[in-house]
């Protein structure tokens, strides 16, 4: 039976061996500058704070 930590591991393998160096750095600043982000539509924030904001306006029902 194949483990699901295998799989993500190794997803994330080859997806790093499939990107330039320019790619892997402009990704890197992306989640460093906005280490926040939604699981309903992936958007990115600085603050955890404007993460709840954003949750709070656009996915309550």
């Amino acid at each position: 039976m194949i483990n699901q930590e295998n799989l993500s591991s190794s997803a994330n393998e080859s997806s790093s061996l499939l990107e330039s160096p320019e790619e892997k750095k402009r990704r890197f600043l992306i989640e460093f500058e906005n280490p926040f982000k939604c699981d309903k539509c992936n958007e990115r924030f600085k603050k955890k704070k404007y993460l709840r904001e954003h949750k709070s306006e656009v996915h309550a029902y």
